[in-house]
């Protein structure tokens, strides 16, 4: 097994979140002997995904809160780290004055993004974009929006549970029935569910604001 395909095969292949897709941007760009010794772990303090042969490093996107990260609280966990990468200030921030984590340990990268390149907006309206999961605002958006009733300007919604896999849907997709099936029948919404990001980058050339 090629080194690539040992650090993917332990993400969820359904999952097409940020952070997962964030693992796919940096296997796609890298080679294959930059993975050589290392343990990649994206998300999950969990004990067993340590591998003593190689080189530890989590990938932790995840806010503090998150029931995947509580274990960086653990100096037993922590030890067995050789590396714990975060993809903003902010967030090392927070794990820090959470887990008080070492310093010495950690080290912040710049998020992995695909090039958009410039297209001229289209003039007759203004189009809004939201694209990320139900629970970050959508109720609030909808709201606004539909107050504020304006004729020239629509918004796309893609946002659907599903992005995290079939079981994560099962679970938690009928909890935002509601707003979903709000967003389909509101005026100059256009509800698109989940959209792979290929099309959302498509989708952006169009757009002039991200909600």
């Amino acid at each position: 097994m090629d080194e690539k395909s040992r650090i993917l095969q332990k993400i969820n292949q359904d999952c097409f979140g940020g952070s997962e897709s964030q693992l796919r941007l940096l296997i796609k760009y890298l080679p294959d002997e930059s993975f050589k010794d290392i343990n990649l772990i994206l998300n999950n303090t969990n004990h067993d995904l340590i591998e003593k042969d190689k080189i530890n490093v989590l990938w932790m996107q995840h806010f503090v809160n998150q029931e995947e990260a509580k274990n960086l609280g653990s100096k037993e966990y922590v030890s067995k780290l050789d590396y714990i990468v975060f993809n903003s200030n902010w967030n090392f921030e927070k794990f820090q004055y959470q887990f008080k984590i070492p310093e010495s340990k950690s080290l912040v990268i710049k998020n992995a993004i695909e090039k958009i390149n410039f297209h001229e907006k289209p003039k007759d309206k203004i189009n809004l974009i939201y694209h990320t999961t139900p629970w970050k605002g959508l109720v609030h958006l909808l709201k606004v929006f539909k107050n504020l009733n304006l004729e020239n300007v629509e918004l796309n919604v893609c946002s659907s549970t599903i992005i995290y896999g079939k079981k994560f849907d099962n679970i938690l997709g009928k909890k935002y029935e509601n707003i979903f099936n709000e967003c389909k029948s509101a005026k100059n919404v256009n509800y698109l569910g989940f959209v792979e990001n290929a099309q959302i980058i498509e989708l952006l050339k169009k757009m002039h604001i991200y909600a």
